[in-house]
């Protein structure tokens, strides 16, 4: 590129100098420039002046301000005449321009006044392309097709609004070398007295300026950085528009330059030095991307040990990114690559891919399983950050691949190496925290719901310690969703509660961390029999249920709502289709009671008094055994139902008290006695809510329980809107021979891919003939079947 040759300052004034005048002063005459070369500060000068008669430089040499008393004297000449106009002093850094302020009333004008604006940078740009129009070049031209422009906003991001860089950026938009090399000079002369130990060149490595940034920026070695307002007197840092400051490209580059140049052993220092202040002010993302483009895999390695979970928490995306950069995938030796994939994704906004286990594989046969086993079981000796990392790699991949008893024994180890890590070695909280929350799904899924409940406490406590609020929002959500699924309403509200706060400042998988808290929050307008609410909730869950682990508790809550729409027997054949589909995720413990529980319940919300079987497995399920032997007319064997299990929910202890009184009482509501109604009332009013009364709709209870007071007209409504099917109980099924054949073949054990290959019948087509058998047996699962087979005598 030609030398830039500008207009003179007539033709072509400074474009700052408007913003300058316009703003607030008490008509001082004398303006005092103190600003690098690079911005023009002659021009500025003369335009205030208005010609170069009334311009005075102020030289500093070796340090030392030149004539400073005859410059005083100088302007007091100038300024004596009151209709001679204005005077203007150019002052080189060092001057001191406060003995020259204390004479007369003036005006200062720094770097941020000089600096052009992007409004500021669109005009020199109309005046540059006027002044070509004129037939004066600004810069050399290029061959063939000229270079696009740049736009002014990329223009002040590159060079922060210092004059000489934007003209030679809007003469030619290839120009950046040239641009640097004049903002450098410039710099260097306007710096070299203030920075000759470094202090302010720092700053060139920094990629944020906040005050926390700085305060946490301590490199060995420099003296303080100047703050965020010092750096923007000098020129270094511009106003953003929110309220910041950022560094723009080419004062950063001059800045890093001259350090290389002149202290090329603190380079490294001062890397080491931003890299923990960004890592302490929360900015880890920013160290990763740094560490990733030095491909410096040794600080990778070391950094994603101690900030992995962080990065999960805010944003899995950069996560992902490092991880797959990473040219090895180990922790403490142990290949991690195999269990990766399906634990990072890349990720959008708003979903998390994954994917439903599809089979069960041989942990005792699995190399890279026994790898990982052997891993944890080693580093858990004297447990640490590896420990816990390599931990949690465990327990999400053994649930990930359907092994959910075998990932709540991993959670178990895993808590209590975690709790070992805490008293022994540094571990940030987040990832106490994180870890915590892999724990306790591993449990939860695993339907060790105390144990779930207690890892998801310390997971909460550990989240509020690390100020993570997607952290305390998902495990506020699985506490809730929790709550509801130990019968506890009131603790689920609890815990729904604490959801919306730190929910709103989720950036990213909003949706996913909200799922188990809205999976709750229906569920809590079903106790209420508002339905209205529980559909405007489905609508904000996916409508593809194989979107989340917790996608067993998203289809019962399906179940649930349809039975209370009356739509059971719609809902029960979707417990029987899911339970096809697939064979392998309905093996975790939760998603088979949970199932079987709402496909009982939408069974007999049809009328059908089949016996529940495994009732005396389940509180919900021995509360429905109980309402079935009420509807059909048997108090006494409704009775048997509610002596085990125990009930330790507060749902299943309401419900089962009422089934209770009725079933003692056995009277109709006809002929209740009043003493049996009062008591109705004490024990709802306790911890009761409207659909535990909706199980005695079907039996003609629901104006007593007006009467007594149990429900108000909403609720009665609500109740009222429920239907009363017919009761019917059930002969025993007639099976045909293909049918008797599988059921005699689910007694053995086999799995429907055995049941296939010995009957060399397909896949598929064994598939409907166990559906068709759970459909006569009112089953949703092989064991059911095999139950309830044996209670037909079949």
């Amino acid at each position: 590129m030609a030398l830039l040759s500008l207009p003179d300052p007539n033709a072509l004034p400074h474009p700052a100098l408007p913003r300058f005048r316009d703003s607030p002063d008490a008509g001082e005459r004398l303006l005092v420039v103190r600003a690098p070369a690079g911005t023009e500060a002659q021009r500025f000068a003369h335009g205030w002046a208005g010609g170069p008669d009334r311009i005075l430089p102020w030289p500093v040499q070796n340090g030392q301000a030149v004539d400073t008393e005859e410059i005083i004297s100088r302007v007091g000449a100038l300024l004596e005449d009151p209709a001679a106009g204005r005077v203007a002093v150019v002052a080189d850094q060092g001057a001191p321009v406060g003995r020259l302020a204390a004479a007369f009333p003036a005006r200062l004008a720094g770097p941020r006044d000089l600096l052009l604006t992007e409004g500021e940078i669109l005009s020199l740009a109309a005046d540059l392309s006027a002044h070509r129009a004129s037939g004066t070049p600004l810069a050399a031209d290029h061959p063939g097709r000229p270079p696009l422009p740049l736009t002014p906003r990329r223009i002040h991001l590159k060079t922060g609004g210092w004059f000489l860089p934007v003209a030679i950026l809007l003469a030619d938009p290839l120009g950046v070398q040239t641009a640097r090399q004049s903002l450098f000079s410039a710099l260097m002369r306007w710096l070299h007295p203030q920075d000759a130990d470094g202090s302010i060149s720092q700053a060139g490595y920094l990629p944020q300026f906040t005050e926390e940034v700085i305060d946490a920026f301590r490199p060995q070695g420099f003296g303080a950085m100047p703050s965020p307002r010092d750096l923007e007197s000098l020129g270094l840092l511009v106003r953003d528009g929110s309220g910041g400051w950022f560094m723009p490209w080419l004062v950063q580059d001059c800045l890093r330059d001259a350090m290389q140049e002149g202290r090329p052993d603190r380079v490294a220092e001062l890397n080491r030095a931003v890299d923990e202040a960004l890592a302490a002010t929360g900015h880890i993302e920013a160290v990763v991307q740094r560490t990733v483009f030095a491909r410096d895999w040794n600080r990778l390695e070391d950094l994603l040990l101690e900030h992995w979970a962080d990065l999960f928490v805010w944003n899995e995306p950069a996560l992902t990114s490092a991880v797959s950069s990473f040219p090895r995938a180990r922790v403490a030796g142990v290949d991690v690559a195999g269990f990766l994939p399906g634990l990072l994704s890349p990720t959008d906004p708003d979903t998390v891919p994954f994917t439903l286990p599809a089979h069960r594989p041989d942990v005792h046969r699995d190399e890279a399983l026994q790898a990982l086993r052997a891993g944890t079981t080693r580093l858990y000796r004297t447990p640490d950050r590896q420990a816990l990392t390599l931990g949690t790699i465990e327990v999400a991949y053994l649930r990930r691949v359907g092994l959910f008893t075998e990932s709540a024994d991993a959670a178990v180890r895993l808590n209590a190496a975690l709790s070992a890590a805490l008293s022994t070695a540094p571990v940030r909280p987040v990832m106490a925290s994180f870890v915590g929350l892999q724990a306790g799904i591993s449990l939860h899924l695993a339907d060790r719901l105390a144990e779930a409940k207690t890892a998801y406490e310390k997971a909460f406590h550990w989240a509020l310690r690390g100020s993570a609020e997607p952290l305390i929002a998902e495990v506020a959500g699985k506490l809730a969703l929790l709550s509801i699924q130990q019968g506890n309403t009131d603790r689920a509200r609890f815990w729904v509660a604490k959801v919306d706060e730190p929910l709103s400042t989720v950036r990213w998988a909003h949706n996913v961390v909200a799922f188990a808290a809205d999976v709750a929050r229906a569920h809590l307008a079903l106790t209420e029999l508002d339905l209205v609410t529980a559909h405007a909730v489905l609508e904000r869950l996916p409508a593809d249920l194989d979107t989340d682990e917790f996608w067993a508790s998203h289809a019962a809550l399906l179940v649930h709502t349809a039975s209370a729409e009356g739509r059971g027997a719609e809902a029960a054949r979707w417990v029987l289709g899911w339970r096809q589909e697939r064979p392998a995720a309905v093996q975790s413990p939760l998603a088979g009671r949970i199932l079987s529980e709402a496909f009982h319940a939408a069974r007999i919300s049809t009328g059908d008094l089949t016996v529940v079987p495994g009732w005396d497995r389940s509180q919900q399920l021995a509360d429905l055994e109980a309402l079935r032997c009420l509807l059909k007319g048997d108090p006494d064997a409704a009775l048997r139902a509610l002596r085990l299990p125990e009930r330790t929910g507060q749902r299943h202890r309401n419900r089962s008290a009422l089934i209770g009184v009725l079933a003692r009482a056995r009277c109709t509501p006809a002929t209740v006695p009043e003493t049996v109604v009062r008591h109705l009332a004490s024990i709802h009013h306790q911890d009761g809510e409207l659909a535990d009364l909706s199980f005695f709709h079907a039996l003609g209870w629901t104006p007593v329980f007006r009467r007594a007071g149990l429900v108000d007209d909403a609720g009665l409504v609500r109740l009222q809107r429920l239907t009363r099917p017919a009761l019917v109980e059930c002969e025993a099924p007639t099976l045909t021979s293909r049918e008797r054949e599988v059921l005699q073949s689910l007694r053995a054990g086999m799995t429907r891919r055995e049941i296939a290959e010995s009957t060399y019948r397909s896949e598929n087509t064994i598939k409907g003939q166990i559906r068709s058998l759970y459909a006569k047996l009112g089953a949703s699962s092989a064991a059911e079947a095999v139950e309830q087979a044996r209670t037909f005598g079949l």
